[in-house]
């Protein structure tokens, strides 16, 4: 093993600078520098002095953030006895302004907008009920085999599908030039046929969906977006109406939004009284969610006044020199393959040697990393390093984040169970993760099977083995697997059903132990109670139940389970949204009772669940474990954080959609031009360089590096980011 260490000192707090004279003022202005200057801080002094001073109503005043954690600052600090009494500041995002714009102008717009039944209420979808509605569609299209060229679950072809519809109305295109763009990204080779039969498919599907939502009256996200873009804005009475709304106007990390906020804004910008607009140098994380960063720009050009601010009030001037390291790095860096690593080569094969070297390196930056042969030790050399910051340097645990490409379920599980037995409290999120994915979730949603055999829904033998280890408290997976094998039935008339525990022979109920079969039985009782109830509840409220009568309780495994009680509600909220939407398309009783049954399948398809909010709010002094996008996002600084798996190509490398395209999806690509390797090499180099320097500028004291020789899967380790590192630490270049 070999350490080493580029300690800094600079722990002293960074002291605000005064706010600029145009910051409370009624006027037009642009506002940008890095993360960490104050922008959102001088954003906040504008809204007060527009409240205090001006007398400004808060409902004149409109807050768009391009994601609704980012609004927390708004909601959390513009309230207590210094704000006048009165109506809040409106915080909310462009999709959200547009949908309520679409709901409030229906009657207005809908008749131009190609709905059979424009005078039908409309039912507002939301990503789970967009994806009920469209798997028939991708469904059909799977048993005539028509997606057998590419490798992709029917709930990934859905999600992928659904995204391009997004995509193409947030840009302004047409669902034949969506795909018209898509075809031009398709590499040449044996397999372009066939992957362009793909996307003929993938376009017929989205036309054949489109044409059942306009039938219906169903609007999703599309759709509401188009309706305000091509109708609302272009219909002269409820566009002035919009625009009278509110007089003030802040938009916040308008590098993040889309092309078409940024539009809104600025057809809006002449008819306000005041506006401020905010932007992260070097920002952009939310491109493959829509985010268009280099139009972003051109909004300073619709101010009258620009202003930037430059001193950091968070970052330390030793990690503000390696961002510029890392800046010149990437951009003076040819368009060839990453250079080969020499960080830990050179050394022979076998165990690693057990000695440490202590020293400096890389220009005096505030850099420690260590480098391990294989993964698990570099688990434990994070947890280790950990504990130390804890114990011995009184960092508090919600000052770490622990950071990784990818979190995998087990690096979370080997993460959170050793700083567990360390004592040292933890939390995840990973808002891409399917909702059944979760063990948590993984568990009702089993429970839920069980408990209504009319559904013929019959969980495998290894789903009742979680489950009975999530849910029963201090059963361990080896007599959870004997529980299920011995209890479980899966063949003819006992399929589906769990034997009690008294009927067991004596030495099964001596190894599981009599107060684990007595929890179990509890258990089984509640479901076979639940099934004799004639009257029908839906799943929501069962689950709710579940968990609240049983669950929850001494002796099952949700008692005091902070972030399990998080994924039952959040399953809650997700069954109950699904089962409103739903039930205003049905008006056949029978299909009114499949929902619960239809929301089962589709969740255990693998279809994500909608964006969860509660997920993306701060547990106090808890380690954060995220992938580095999901912390990027969620826009908060740290003292200490881990990058984990260096030497992973996931740092560079973008997700496998064959069915989309973040880039060649947006109005800054133009639409004939063909998508090339180097293309997608620049745009991969670009992307680190951002993710890179976000991250720096998010850290108040050190950067651990994580580096195993060889990964989780047990392969060697080379990717980009260790090249990058190794010329940053052996040049200070």
């Amino acid at each position: 093993m070999t350490t080493q260490t580029t300690a800094s000192t600079e722990t002293a707090p960074l002291k605000a600078a005064p706010l600029p004279d145009a910051i409370c003022a009624r006027n037009s202005l642009h506002l940008s520098g890095a993360f960490g200057t104050g922008k959102t801080s001088a954003a906040l002094a504008r809204i007060r002095w527009l409240l205090g001073q001006e007398r400004i109503r808060g409902d004149d005043i409109l807050v768009l953030v391009p994601q609704r954690s980012l609004g927390r600052p708004y909601t959390e600090q513009l309230r207590g006895p210094e704000i006048p009494p009165g109506p809040p500041v409106r915080v909310t995002t462009y999709a959200g302004l547009a949908r309520a714009a679409a709901e409030l102008y229906w009657p207005l717009v809908a008749p131009q907008a190609s709905f059979r039944n424009a005078r039908k209420e409309p039912t507002f979808l939301n990503l789970e009920t967009s994806q009920y509605h469209m798997q028939r569609f991708v469904a059909a299209a799977f048993e005539r085999g028509e997606f057998d060229a590419i490798r992709l679950e029917p709930g990934r072809v859905v999600s992928q599908v659904l995204d391009n519809l997004n995509k193409a109305s947030l840009h302004g295109f047409s669902i034949e030039e969506a795909y018209q763009r898509l075809e031009l990204s398709v590499p040449a080779g044996e397999q372009m046929a066939a992957r362009l039969n793909v996307l003929h498919t993938a376009a017929r599907i989205s036309r054949e969906y489109r044409a059942h939502c306009l039938a219906e009256s169903l609007v999703d996200f599309s759709l509401w977006i188009g309706l305000f873009n091509e109708q609302v804005l272009h219909n002269e009475w409820s566009r002035t109406h919009l625009f009278r709304s509110h007089r003030h106007l802040v938009m916040e990390n308008a590098e993040e939004d889309t092309y078409a906020s940024h539009n809104l804004v600025r057809q809006w910008l002449p008819h306000l009284e005041s506006s401020l607009i905010l932007s992260d140098d070097d920002g952009g994380y939310r491109v493959f969610l829509g985010a268009a960063p280099e139009n972003a720009v051109s909004l300073a050009d619709a101010c009258a006044i620009r202003l930037r601010l430059g001193e950091q009030h968070v970052t330390p001037p030793s990690l503000v020199r390696m961002a510029g390291l890392v800046d010149r790095a990437i951009r003076g860096q040819r368009p060839d393959p990453p250079p080969s690593p020499t960080v830990g080569e050179g050394r022979g094969g076998g165990s690693p040697s057990p000695e440490t070297g202590e020293g400096r390196g890389g220009g005096n930056l505030p850099l420690h990393y260590q480098i391990h042969r294989f993964y698990p030790q570099m688990i434990d050399w994070a947890v280790d390093e950990i504990e130390k910051l804890v114990t011995n340097e009184g960092i508090a645990p919600g000052g770490i984040a622990v950071l990784a490409p990818f979190v995998s379920d087990a690096l979370r599980f080997s993460l959170q169970s050793r700083l567990e037995e360390r004592g040292i409290p933890s939390t995840t999120h990973r808002p891409s993760r399917a909702l059944n994915a979760e063990p948590a979730a993984r568990a009702l949603l089993t429970l839920a099977a069980l408990a209504h055999p009319s559904w013929q829904i019959y969980p495998q033998p290894t789903d009742l083995t979680l489950t009975f280890s999530v849910a029963i408290a201090g059963l361990d997976p080896v007599r959870a697997h004997l529980l299920s094998q011995v209890a479980y039935g899966t063949r003819g008339n006992r399929a589906g059903e769990l034997a009690t525990f008294a009927s067991q022979k004596g030495a099964v109920q001596g190894r599981i132990t009599y107060a684990l079969g007595e929890r179990y039985e509890r258990l089984r009782s509640w479901l076979y109670d639940y099934r004799a109830e004639t009257e029908f509840t839906p799943l929501d409220q069962f689950f709710a139940r579940l968990f609240g009568e049983l669950l929850s309780q001494p002796g099952f495994g949700f008692h005091e389970d902070v972030d399990g009680a998080r994924v039952a509600n959040q399953l809650v909220v997700s069954a109950r949204n699904f089962r409103w939407a739903v039930e205003e398309t049905e008006s056949n009783p029978v299909a009114r009772v499949a929902i619960g049954k239809a929301y089962l399948e589709l969740v255990n398809s693998g279809a994500l669940g909608a964006l969860f909010v509660p997920g993306w709010e701060e547990q106090e002094d808890v380690v954060f474990i995220a992938p580095a996008y999901t912390y990027l996002m969620r826009n908060r600084p740290v003292d200490v954080q881990f990058w984990l798996d260096v030497g992973a190509t996931g740092w560079w490398e973008r997700l496998y959609q064959p069915l989309t395209h973040p880039y060649v999806l947006s109005q800054q690509w133009p639409a004939n031009a063909i998508w090339s390797d180097l293309d997608e090499f620049q745009r991969r180099q670009e992307m680190l360089r951002r993710l890179l320097i976000g991250l720096v500028r998010r850290t108040r004291r050190q950067i651990y590096l994580g580096l195993s020789d060889y990964g989780e899967n047990g392969m060697e380790q080379r990717g980009p980011l260790l090249g990058l590192l190794n010329r940053i630490l052996a040049t200070g270049e």
